[in-house]
């Protein structure tokens, strides 16, 4: 993999915690409601796989 793949995948990576961020800040102001609040946390736990999958390759690759 060349190092532009990578530096794709780090932005990749970068982007998914800054979603992760917004999805917390939003739980934080507690003003959702239960059903949003569950699809937020699924939200937030792909966010987390796809993360995990990212930086697996990354690792992997360098």
């Amino acid at each position: 993999m060349e190092e532009r793949d990578l530096l794709l995948l780090e932005s990749a990576v970068t982007a998914i915690d800054e979603a992760s961020a917004a999805v917390a800040s939003e739980v934080e102001r507690d003003r959702l409601g239960e059903s949003q609040l569950a699809r937020l946390s699924v939200v937030e736990a792909e966010l987390k796989r796809s993360r995990l999958s990212l930086e697996k390759i990354i690792q992997e690759n360098r």
